[in-house]
């Protein structure tokens, strides 16, 4: 089959084509005129990205330290480490994001036009296409979360049990990818169950391959990742950083910890006290204290993470309120769309001001989509007629649970830069809210049976 007839075949009807085509000649337009002006930019946590990436350019795993998922830093590896490559890469991505969230919107209001506006959404955004010049995750998870929705949607057209299981296959593998990519996606597999099992129809023998094919890549790969960390490092967690993460919740309060422990207590308190004079903030204070930390207690980088984790459960038990108190602060954090650009990367230096205007519109659309967001999702939960009237459906409660699992999961282990967990979910926001509101005010019919 060539290329063409396979996207006859993705993107069956000619209107639905040309409006694939008319984004696809959009985004790359877009993306070469930024590329003459704009470049790849690093950010904190990119050095330890490219470390990673040169430890898997040399033997693999071997000697790998665990302190980030793979996923990200094997990207790297296989481009060489090269920041240029990595840029294209995710500009590629960024254009397959595009084109899944048109051909998802077209499977589910029968609306070319919509589709072409939900994946332009894409293209609009500042806070997502120039965060495809950022040598950081949140494009590649982005990317595998919305693959993943798109193969969700496979499912049900698939007659025979091969084709099923192909594609719950490659809705494991992907979904699992996501979790590879960032582990707050670690739980994307599970919540993807209940509706594989729904979605598949049948007998009981066609849903249970289907839940096999979904759960046979996500044990071996996931599963295979925590087995490989706890055999190293002798930790249960995707990651050797769950210690110092929680530390950016309960650092706030370290002081509260007893005598016994004063050592780690004072060292910590010392920078953290230090961090918020600088910055108003205690978050990351941690990475400035581990050095002195290590010294003084002879722990590993490894079991200093395992301690303030120990440490850190024992503050949380003690002092409940304190920590939700950084939860619910961290959760509305999520929401506020922030749009990680740098003035630096903008040549001629004429153009910051034009960036910086367009960062500051689509950060306003970014915030208003959120509040719609919440909104419709509140109004989902509570109202059977308001559930009709916007033609909510299965793939409604599958993407927005995972919109709301994601703002949960992430504030309640990390308090640190919590806006940024959002982007990788941003164009699912956009999805749900413009797909939403054509089905109340327009005349898209009422969700087919692929997706109720």
């Amino acid at each position: 089959m060539t290329w063409a007839e396979r996207a006859k075949t993705f993107f069956p009807g000619r209107s639905t084509r040309w409006w694939a085509v008319a984004l696809l000649a959009v985004g790359i337009l877009e993306r070469l005129a930024l590329a003459l002006i704009y470049g790849p930019v690093d950010w904190g946590d990119t050095p330890s990205y490219m470390r990673l990436a040169g430890v898997i350019a040399k033997g693999g795993l071997h000697g790998y330290d665990g302190t980030r998922v793979p996923g990200y830093p094997a990207l790297l590896a296989m481009l060489g480490q090269s920041e240029r490559a990595v840029w294209i890469a995710q500009m590629a991505m960024g254009l397959a994001i595009s084109l899944l969230l048109l051909w998802m919107t077209v499977r589910m209001t029968s609306s070319p036009g919509l589709g072409f506006a939900v994946g332009l959404s894409y293209d609009l955004a500042a806070g997502l296409v120039l965060f495809e010049f950022n040598i950081l995750s949140e494009t590649l998870s982005g990317f595998f979360l919305v693959a993943a929705m798109a193969i969700y949607l496979m499912i049900h057209p698939a007659r025979r049990m091969t084709s099923l299981i192909l594609i719950t296959l490659a809705l494991g593998l992907v979904a699992s990818l996501a979790g590879m990519a960032r582990t707050l996606f670690y739980f994307l597999p599970v919540w993807l169950l209940p509706f594989v099992w729904l979605a598949t129809g049948g007998d009981v023998k066609r849903r249970l391959a289907a839940v096999a094919g979904l759960c046979v890549p996500s044990v071996l790969i996931l599963g295979g990742w925590i087995g490989f960390i706890y055999i190293h490092y002798d930790m249960l967690s995707p990651s050797t950083m769950s210690g110092y993460n929680l530390v950016q919740h309960t650092g706030r309060y370290f002081q509260y910890l007893p005598d016994q422990d004063a050592t780690i207590r004072d060292i910590y308190i010392k920078y953290r006290d230090a961090r918020i004079a600088e910055r108003g903030v205690q978050t990351n204070a941690i990475w400035d204290a581990i050095p002195e930390l290590s010294q003084k207690t002879g722990l590993s980088f490894f079991a200093l993470s395992q301690k303030m984790e120990e440490l850190s459960i024992q503050l949380i038990l003690a002092h409940p309120t304190l920590y939700l108190h950084d939860v619910a602060t961290g959760w509305i954090d999520f929401w506020k769309a922030p749009v990680y650009w740098t003035a630096d990367a903008v040549h001629p230096a004429s153009l910051v001001r034009l960036f910086s205007g367009w960062a500051w519109v689509t950060r306003i659309m970014a915030l208003l989509a959120n509040a719609a967001f919440l909104m419709l999702s509140a109004v989902a939960i509570l109202s059977g007629r308001a559930r009709r009237w916007l033609g909510v459906d299965r793939f409604f409660w599958l993407a927005a649970g995972t919109i709301w699992l994601s703002s949960i999961v992430q504030t309640l282990v990390d308090h640190g830069d919590n806006p940024r967990f959002l982007v990788p979910l941003q164009m699912l926001v956009f999805l749900v809210v413009l797909v939403s509101a054509w089905r109340a005010f327009g005349r898209s019919p009422r969700p087919a049976e692929v997706t109720r």
